[in-house]
């Protein structure tokens, strides 16, 4: 008696100690924090960064890397996944200035637009969103082409001044940019095209002071390309992607920018 009822006792333990088991491994796992939102290092230079598009110097082969983009979600709930067109991107800065350099592959590189702050993103173009300060509501916005046309933006709160207002902003910014290919031409393949940019600290005068060693802000580099070698399943020839995958179909939901560290 004694032993069946040990056996008894052994038997309920056990089935006990499976259905925990069993209820650990079926459990529907944990959301995973997504990539891309650790700090950025943005590394401090002490040599002179020359914008001329070709990102030769020493600074720019030691600065972190950003290879990584992702296909902009209408939804948290989709599947984070990669873009198609590869982008490289990387940021240094010194006492006065925000660098970054932009390496954009692209088989069908093409811009028309020749007027200072038009509608660039309706053609390939490379964006850098900054928001210098969590508890400012502005943040500021640069588009670039392919023809090295530039429109900056600051809007002072996100939906609250239209475009024409934003783009009187000008942040005084100089950029160059190397085309590897020809441009407007879609019968042939190109290969890529480089941006290189230096912005002033001037440029966020509006919401923070310039940023010293160990300050933060947050940012997103992100791409339009419009091109007929995407995938067929592409079916309106277009692609968005971002530095840091986004919960909604929006590039200015800043609360999805990744940190910007300024280091040494």
């Amino acid at each position: 008696m004694k032993k069946e009822k040990w056996v008894f006792i052994c038997l309920i333990v056990g089935v006990s100690l499976f259905n925990l088991g069993f209820i650990k491994i079926f459990r529907p796992p944990t959301p995973k924090q997504e990539e891309g939102k650790k700090p950025y290092l943005c590394r401090k230079v002490t040599g002179k960064i020359t914008i001329d598009g070709k990102l030769d110097e020493k600074a720019w082969k030691s600065a972190d890397v950003i290879d990584t983009f992702y296909l902009l979600r209408k939804s948290p709930k989709d599947e984070i996944k990669p873009a198609v067109s590869r982008t490289v991107a990387r940021l240094l800065w010194d006492d006065e200035f925000l660098y970054i350099g932009i390496e954009a592959q692209d088989k069908d590189i093409w811009a028309t637009i020749t007027e200072h702050d038009g509608k660039l993103w309706t053609e390939d173009v490379l964006e850098l969103f900054i928001k210098p300060d969590k508890n400012n509501p502005a943040y500021y916005e640069f588009e670039f082409s392919p023809k090295n046309v530039v429109l900056d933006l600051i809007i002072p709160r996100r939906g609250s001044r239209s475009f024409a207002f934003s783009k009187r902003y000008e942040s005084n910014l100089k950029s160059a940019v190397k085309v590897y290919g020809t441009l407007e031409n879609w019968k042939d393949k190109d290969e890529k095209w480089v941006l290189e940019v230096a912005i002033p600290f001037t440029a966020f005068k509006e919401t923070v002071p310039p940023p010293r060693v160990g300050s933060e802000w947050t940012f997103a580099v992100c791409r339009y390309n419009y091109s007929v070698y995407l995938p067929a399943s592409y079916t309106n020839a277009k692609e968005l992607s971002t530095s840091t995958p986004f919960s909604a179909y929006s590039f200015h939901r800043y609360e999805d920018y990744a940190p910007l560290k300024f280091v040494e």
